[in-house]
This record gives structure tokens, C-alpha cells and sequence, in this order.
């Protein structure tokens, strides 16, 4: 899932809060960054969606729209080879995402016959898509076995995060209700699995895909996703990036299991990619850029900031997950007021930063039923 959070982080399916300045794509820098041309950067940011803006040859950006929310658009990318169209991410599940891949398509003289569809991650925004597009026979690559696992995680993560939405919930808060006495988090239809699930290759570390002339390395890259990868292209220079690095989105970290410390998933991941020979990243959201290293370190310095500030907070006697969210520092006040899917990410990332904060010795966490604790040690 892919959002833009209330402290300026990108949420897993995009909806909307943070610090960093989430800015629409006609609003962001004009391309005089090294390695990025910029004209072809400014056709990228003004392209309708849906038309094709080449990149390289037999390589395409094409923006998908993403109504009703923050992020505006998904960029997918396509490469032609003679006889197969790989498209990388497709969109929610909206008629608005199907019609710009079917619009991309046409325009360059391809059908969906021959299609294969290769995904940086699980999030909707990136996956949703395929409940509309697939066809029979379509292949479908990515770091998954099967997309059972994501549900599967889900509804585990559902065990943790409930019972906090039912306490960080205000006495008529929208999009909480019950059904057979359990609560249940109505949000949008975009945050929602896939209702079918295709069969999946499995892309994993050192992998090669061929596509069109070139041959992308697959990278493993968790961290925002556990199934996050990112595609480098090494003759062009080019990082497909995913929602692993953004131009100016941080993307949201979130965990719902004390065990599982994606925060430092994440900071591993962003090592990886560091010291690659990039002269420009094509990210899911936003511009394109060309300063990887740079933008690395900004975000590993976000981080290193949150969690002083979340240890301080625990410092100060702020103890629960709610407690500490509703504390922090978020691009909007009045955090007890805000709709519940906001909350929602929030707690998911106040809980990735305290189980990296424990995992390091810094915090002690108790658990005894449904709540959690966590106090210096």
C-alpha cells in the first residue's frame, strides 16, 4: 500500500498527512539535476495520463491517475520488446488506472495480448490495477510466491492494530463500525487486496529481467513493503525505484508485530542502493532525480531525527502506542480529530520506530493482552 501520511511520509496506498512537502508533479523541480534531462523531464511532469513520454528507447514513463488522493499519480513504466509489453506497477483498482494503460497501449501501437506485468511491491496503488486488466495467460512477476501472502498478513496485522484503532478512536469516528461485535476499519476501496489472485513469478535477489534491449538486476528492497524490489539498469544508469526512494515523499515505514523491525529493513535497504552507479531514478511517484546518494542520506537523517523524538517522548512518560502518536510531530495538529485511516498509519509508524528503538536496547516493551508498553530500560 503506498500513502502520504500526516508527518509527510508516503502511506502504503496513499491518503494523506506529514512534515516532508508532498507537492503535485507540476510543481516539482524542473529536471537540472545531474543526469536528468529537462525537457524530457518536463514532458514527464505535463503528460496527460495515460500518454507515452520516452525515456529511452523502447522505454516508457506513462502517468496513471490515482483519484481521490494525495499522490495524484502512479508513474508506470513500459519497455517493448518485438513480441512482449512489460509494464512495471498498473494502478488501483478504478476505471480511471485501466483506461490511461489502455490509452498507453493503443498509442503505441500495442494491445494487451503479449503483456506481462512485473510489480515493485504489494500496495494497491501499484497492484489494484490487475483485478481489472488481467487476462488469462498474462504473466505477472514479482517478490511474492503468491498474493496469498499479503492477505495472510493482514489479517494477522488485524490481531494488533484493531484493538488500537478502537482506542485511538473518538466517540463517533468516521469510518469505524462493527460487525458481529468486532470492530472493523472501513477505508478506501484503494487500500483494499486484490479480489482474485493471479499466479505469480517469483522475482527474487540477483535475478536478471530481460526486457525490450535491456536487462534489469533485481534488487531486494524491503522496508516499506516486505516484498519491495527495485529494478537497475546498468548500460542506462537507471534505478527503478518503486516507492523506495522518492524525490520528495518519505516513504512510510510501518510495523504491527514486535518482532518485526521493518525500520531496519528499510535503513538496510536504502545501503543498498546508496553507492549504485545511478544517473537517474525513476520513482513510482513524483520526478524523476538523479541524486540517489544525496537523497539516501536525507532520508536516513528523517529517520535518525524520528526516532530521537519518538525516545523521547517514551523518555517523557509517554507509554502506549496512542499516547506516543498522538504526542508526535505530524504536518497536521489535532491528531485525536483526524479520520481513522490516518491514525491508522501513524500508529503503524510510531510502532516500526519503538520496535527499532527495543531491537537496539534503547527501549524495554511490555505485552499483556492487547496492550502494549514500553518505558527506558
Amino acid at each position: 500500500m503506498d500513502r502520504t501520511n500526516a508527518n509527510g511520509t508516503e502511506a502504503a496506498a496513499g491518503t494523506g498527512f506529514f512534515d516532508d512537502v508532498v507537492e503535485e508533479m507540476g510543481e516539482t523541480a524542473e529536471g537540472a539535476l545531474p543526469g536528468i534531462d529537462a525537457a524530457t523531464t518536463r514532458a514527464c511532469l505535463a503528460a496527460p495520463f495515460g500518454v507515452p513520454v520516452e525515456l529511452f528507447p523502447d522505454l516508457y514513463l506513462v502517468r496513471v491517475p490515482l483519484p481521490h488522493n494525495p499522490l495524484k499519480a502512479l508513474n508506470s513504466y513500459l519497455v517493448l520488446s518485438d513480441d512482449r509489453t512489460t509494464i512495471v506497477d498498473v494502478g488501483f483498482n478504478h476505471p480511471a488506472c485501466e483506461e490511461a494503460l489502455d490509452r498507453a497501449l493503443a498509442a503505441l501501437g500495442r494491445t494487451w495480448d503479449g503483456v506481462e506485468i512485473v510489480l515493485t511491491h504489494s500496495h494497491p496503488d501499484h497492484t489494484g490495477n490487475l483485478d481489472r486488466i488481467y487476462r488469462d495467460g498474462m504473466a505477472v512477476l514479482a517478490n511474492l510466491h503468491s498474493f496469498q501472502e499479503v492477505e495472510n498478513l493482514q489479517d494477522m496485522e488485524a490481531h494488533v492494530f484493531d484493538p488500537l484503532l478502537l482506542k485511538a478512536a473518538t466517540p463517533h469516528q468516521s469510518g469505524l463500525c462493527f460487525e458481529k461485535g468486532k470492530p472493523t476499519l472501513h477505508v478506501s476501496a484503494e487500500l483494499l487486496p486484490l479480489k482474485n489472485q493471479p499466479a505469480v513469478t517469483f522475482l527474487r535477489e540477483g535475478d536478471v529481467h530481460r526486457a525490450g534491449p535491456y536487462a534489469f538486476e533485481v534488487l531486494e528492497t524491503p522496508g516499506h513493503d516486505p516484498w519491495h524490489i527495485c529494478l537497475y539498469e546498468p548500460s542506462l544508469k537507471a534505478l527503478i525505484a518503486g516507492d523506495h526512494v522518492l524525490e520528495r515523499i518519505t516513504p512510510s515505514i510501518a510495523s504491527w508485530f514486535p518482532a518485526y523491525n521493518a525500520l531496519e529493513e528499510f535503513l538496510t535497504s536504502l545501503g543498498k542502493v546508496r553507492d549504485l552507479d545511478v544517473a537517474r531514478v525513476l520513482p513510482a511517484h513524483g520526478a524523476m532525480f538523479g541524486d540517489l546518494r544525496g537523497r539516501v542520506m536525507q532520508l536516513i537523517e528523517h529517520h535518525e531525527d524520528r526516532l530521537q523524538e519518538i525516545y523521547d517522548l517514551v523518555a517523557e512518560g509517554h507509554d502506549d502506542i496512542v499516547s506516543i502518536s498522538s504526542h508526535a510531530k505530524w504536518r497536521y495538529d489535532n491528531w485525536r480529530e483526524w479520520p481513522l485511516d490516518q491514525k491508522f498509519f501513524s500508529m503503524g509508524e510510531t510502532m516500526a520506530h519503538l520496535i527499532y528503538l527495543v531491537c537496539e536496547g534503547k527501549l524495554k516493551q511490555t505485552i499483556c493482552g492487547d496492550e502494549y508498553r514500553f518505558e527506558l530500560p
